[in-house]
């Protein structure tokens, strides 16, 4: 039943591999494209378990557990899809280990599963039933009842092949009661085929072909709801189990109506080999049984199955046939054929431990000697027959033994977890204790800190108010004495130097040549200072000198903080802004107000751009502070201290704000000032 393990196993990891987007670019945006292409079955398959195992590394750099489980699995899929069974140890049991440190009970199942069907891949059953038990009680606990339902045919699948048939039949009849409280879908009718398919093979081998009858009747009505293609031979399956328990009651006449019945024979030939030499072989040997010992359609239809199942490296039917032809040579009285097939059927049934026809052939063998040797045979049947019924016992007391170990084991670690709890209870209980105190504490240094820190800005404002003030009665006063230079130069300076001028002007009526040439020279640099002083006068008398104003303090404030928090930023003001007529209150509240809102975006945000803007919109100035970084829910997040501090500021200036943010799209800040 091997299909049906792969199905389980199928159908609990796409239970699992869905994931959430991831909203980290690294490294987890990443990791997750890293896992939807190990599982892009359009990429070849060294390609995906490249991915898969790269995936791996990242996660273990990350450091999160349940990340490296994530990652662990989707490559414990590769190695299923691939059928490198032989690896999936490994990458489970560290699974295992990993969900159990933190006590992930749904991790923890899906490594138990996966590692019960490594053992049972490895023939290990007692092991395998170990770790789906374990697997089984995980998901009973967690209530997911379809896992648990194919947990459950898994372990009466190891039960039966292990010939515990009573336990077997106990799980499966389990199985059907999970299975019908499930939705319906091909993968719980499938589910409900098996347990009715399992039920009806066990009933046949301990020889109730009435109940083998019912169950495999059942599995029929379950195989017609099953609407996939990939399933269409399983209601073939079941008839031909029918017919068997039929034929092995006796009832040779209503095996050959059900075998010659079925439908899909030929496509069978195709489809599923063994099903199909199974049908006809046993068609033949139905037939046979009715009485037909020497019929030549019998033994070419053996002979044709026989050979069909050679071609088809088909060794269970071939050891069953090669007993059939034996059987058929016998009755004919053709003793070496049928010695020679005895043995054939013998071997080959002990090749693939197919147990009750290694016993048919026994038999076949001790009918064709005579004496000692046919004897010998028939001791060997005995010893076969009663070593595997002890063998039965003896795995019936060892999956018993499992079953009630593990719960020993489970209900030890429940009370040592029990006890865990209490001491963590009291432990948390004292230290909640201790951190409530220290909490009160801190707050009361804090409350006294954030108290001197207000004060401390109280008195900072104040003086930027003081200095503010004295820088304009500063400028006013420079003014002032400008003014008052110029005007006591053009009106004191230059008169006096323009009557000198005149004076030599008169003077220069004397006409020798000598009193001309001086009196011309003096009037020429009387000229010249006359220009100077009058030069200096105008330029004393305009303000040339750029001033540090309110406006260059904000542009040095945003510049010096970006520049330090290494943030690019954009700055822009209207030009229609005047700022000279700007209240000093208001100026200090902005300037403090935008350094508070800058701090905030450095420590917060992880911010790349920053846009500041200063604008006029209907007489109101406005500040607007936008950033790029991870934003916030605005439902979520309480008002901290900073947003207080503004708040507190914009009332003392009848000003308001506005927040809006949205997570990784940034945040907008947009402070308003009326009557401007």
């Amino acid at each position: 039943m091997k299909y049906i393990l792969y199905i389980t196993l199928l159908i609990t990891f796409f239970s699992f591999t869905s994931s959430p987007k991831a909203k980290e670019e690294d490294p987890i945006l990443k990791i997750l494209k890293l896992r939807k292409q190990a599982n892009n079955s359009d990429l070849n398959i060294s390609k995906r378990f490249e991915y898969a195992r790269e995936a791996i590394s990242l996660s273990k750099k990350y450091d999160k557990d349940s990340t490296v489980l994530a990652s662990n699995r989707v490559l414990s899929w590769l190695f299923i899809v691939s059928g490198q069974y032989d690896s999936l140890y490994r990458v489970n049991k560290e699974n295992l280990k990993i969900s159990t440190r933190i006590k992930d009970s749904l991790k923890m199942a899906y490594a138990n599963n996966n590692l019960g069907f490594y053992f049972a891949e490895s023939n290990k059953n007692d092991s395998a039933y170990y770790y789906y038990y374990n697997a089984r009680k995980l998901y009973e606990l967690l209530k997911d009842i379809q896992n648990e339902s194919n947990i459950i045919l898994n372990m009466a699948n190891i039960q039966e092949s292990e010939r515990d048939y009573i336990g077997a039949e106990i799980n499966a009849i389990k199985g059907i009661e999970i299975a019908k409280t499930l939705p319906i879908s091909d993968g719980n009718n499938l589910n409900l085929w098996a347990f009715n398919n399992l039920i009806g093979i066990v009933s046949s081998k301990v020889k109730r072909f009435d109940k083998s009858i019912e169950y495999h009747n059942k599995a029929v009505e379950y195989a017609e709801k099953l609407k996939a293609e990939r399933y269409k031979y399983y209601k073939d399956f079941s008839e031909m189990n029918i017919a068997i328990a039929y034929r092995r009651k006796g009832d040779y006449d209503k095996t050959i109506q059900v075998l010659n019945n079925i439908k899909n024979l030929q496509s069978l030939k195709e489809e599923d080999p063994q099903t199909y030499v199974s049908i006809i072989s046993n068609l033949a040997y139905a037939k046979f049984l009715k009485g037909n010992f020497v019929s030549e359609e019998i033994e070419n239809t053996f002979k044709t199955a026989y050979k069909f199942s050679i071609d088809q490296d088909i060794k269970v039917e071939q050891s069953i046939i090669a007993s059939f032809i034996s059987e058929l040579y016998l009755h004919q009285k053709q003793i070496d054929s049928a010695q020679k097939y005895a043995n054939i059927a013998y071997n080959k049934a002990n090749e693939v431990g197919e147990n009750q026809t290694v016993l048919d052939a026994l038999i076949l063998k001790a009918k064709t000697e005579t004496g000692e040797q046919s004897k010998a045979y028939l001791y060997e049947h005995i010893r076969l027959n009663d070593s595997l019924i002890s063998k039965e016992r003896t795995n019936r007391n060892k999956f018993a033994r499992i079953e009630f170990e593990t719960d020993e084991i489970l209900q030890e670690k429940e009370q040592i977890s029990k006890q865990r709890q209490w001491l963590i209870f009291i432990s948390v209980g004292l230290l909640g204790v201790l951190f409530f105190l220290y909490i009160i504490k801190s707050q009361r240094e804090k409350n006294k800190e954030l108290q001197l820190q207000k004060q401390q800005q109280e008195a900072n404002e104040e003086i930027y108010k003081l200095m503010l003030s004295q820088q304009e009665k500063i400028d006013e006063a420079r003014s002032v004495e400008k003014n008052r230079i110029s005007q006591e130069m053009h009106d004191g300076i230059l008169g006096r130097l323009f009557g000198a001028r005149l004076s030599l002007d008169s003077l220069n009526l004397v006409n020798t040549e000598d009193a001309i040439s001086k009196r011309s020279k003096y009037i020429s640099e009387l000229k010249n200072i006359e220009d100077d002083i009058r030069k200096v006068s105008h330029e004393l008398n305009s303000d040339f000198v750029n001033q540090s104003g309110y406006f260059n303090m904000v542009k040095n404030l945003v510049e010096t903080q970006m520049t330090a928090y290494n943030i690019d930023y954009t700055f822009k003001a209207d030009s229609n802004i005047n700022w000279d007529m700007l209240d000093n209150k208001i100026k200090i509240h902005l300037y403090r107000i935008l350094q508070e809102t800058m701090q905030n975006i450095y420590k917060h945000a992880e911010s790349t751009l920053v846009d500041i803007e200063f604008y006029l919109d209907k007489n109101k100035l406005n500040l607007k502070i936008t950033d790029n970084g991870v934003g916030f829910d605005q439902t979520k997040t309480k008002n901290g201290i900073g947003l207080k501090n503004i708040k507190d500021r914009l009332k003392e200036i009848n000003g308001f704000f506005n927040v809006t943010s949205q997570i990784n799209k940034g945040t907008s800040v947009t402070i308003t000032v009326p009557n401007i």
